[in-house]
């Protein structure tokens, strides 16, 4: 079966709201598993969430306390984007150190919060839970080889105009649990 890659978008301008209620579904993945399998869905678990004023050490104590990579911005009941460990280990801070941004006679690493380095909302790659709901695993991880993007946040358009963030879909997960088979690894756009 031939995969597709799936439509990705960042564009919400409305509000992001989070939607969450609780109980995990373990399941052995393969490509032509509905992809709805390859998400935390947010109905069965609650996300562990940061304010966008916690500094990037915490976060990270956070990630390993709770066992995950990455965590949704919260701010006032709404999304205001997403920190993994990579942002929080990776080039960001030493970016954030260094640019205007920095305005203090003398900005030290561990004074950069969540909000320096996070990806803010409008730049989240997502997904629309129906285009998730119709697609298999397959398609998923080949929406992720056109991507830098470690995570996939899958949102659900609501009445009002906002869009619910209902789910997210990370890439490491996804491979460790296809496993280390050479026609599943998930390569970035780069390599």
């Amino acid at each position: 079966m031939k995969h597709r890659v799936l439509a990705l978008s960042t564009t919400h301008t409305s509000a992001m709201i989070l939607r969450c209620s609780a109980s995990p579904d373990l399941r052995k993945l393969t490509l032509d598993t509905p992809a709805l399998t390859s998400m935390t869905d947010f109905n069965r678990e609650c996300p562990v969430v940061v304010s966008p004023d916690r500094r990037i050490d915490d976060a990270r104590q956070d990630m390993i306390c709770n066992g995950v990579r990455a965590l949704l911005v919260l701010e006032g009941g709404s999304v205001r984007g997403l920190i993994t460990v990579h942002d929080i280990l990776g080039e960001r801070p030493i970016l954030f150190l260094q640019s205007s941004a920095c305005l203090q006679d003398r900005c030290d690493h561990h004074e950069v919060r969540v909000a320096d380095v996070m990806t803010p909302v409008e730049h989240l790659p997502t997904l629309d839970l129906p285009i998730v709901q119709s697609a298999c695993v397959g398609d998923v991880v080949e929406t992720f080889r056109t991507t830098d993007h470690t995570h996939l946040v899958v949102t659900e358009a609501q009445r009002d105009g906002t869009h619910a963030v209902c789910g997210l879909i990370s890439r490491s997960w996804l491979e460790r649990q296809l496993g280390n088979d050479r026609d599943v690894a998930i390569p970035s756009k780069r390599t």
